[in-house]
């Protein structure tokens, strides 16, 4: 595994085999504006940060609302990222920027249980809708932590027609795989 982390304008690479923890939440801006200035202010600390190698990757995509984020961010394990989050050190380099930007509540943690592909074709977009619709294009299940939910995330091949939220790759920090 490399220490480089390189930019990603891609989606988040669902099902990464060295992924054992993935963390996924939504998080609601006042405006486009806002939620611009809190994507790209992430992605910037992260990308600054020391990291250790279980770090995999960080992503936000942005809401076709103009308002939600999308935030998935990949590790090697759960125990990495514990020792990390707990550490007073990366709590200050990370959390308070963090919080300068948004105050939200802890992420989801899972695991890639599983992708299904329905159909070729590029995705486009992704949506949170559990069923798939037409359009879609692959759906990826990660089960909770605790294994009494599972959180799936619809690829598109489409933009929608606008009356359920879709997202769009913004900027990522990726450690290559090899």
């Amino acid at each position: 595994m490399t220490n480089v982390l390189v930019e990603s304008l891609a989606f988040p690479e669902f099902g990464r085999p060295d992924a054992g923890l993935v963390l996924i939440s939504e998080w609601h801006t006042h405006d486009a504006e806002h939620r611009l200035a809190v994507m790209d202010g992430i992605i910037d600390t992260w990308a600054k940060a020391r990291l250790p190698e279980a770090f995999l990757s960080r992503h936000c995509l942005a809401g076709s609302d103009g308002r939600t984020i999308l935030n998935v961010a990949q590790w090697t394990n759960a125990a990495a990222h514990h020792a990390f989050a707990a550490d007073p050190v990366n709590r200050r380099a990370i959390a308070d920027s963090v919080r300068a930007l948004i105050t939200v509540g802890p992420p989801g943690r899972y695991r890639h249980e599983r992708s299904v592909a329905l159909r070729d074709a590029p995705v486009r977009t992704l949506s949170t809708a559990s069923d798939p619709v037409p359009g879609a294009v692959a759906q990826h299940f990660h089960r909770s932590e605790d294994g009494t939910f599972v959180h799936v995330l619809t690829a598109h091949d489409d933009d929608g027609d606008g009356t359920a939220l879709r997202f769009r790759p913004h900027r990522g920090v990726v450690r290559p795989r090899g």
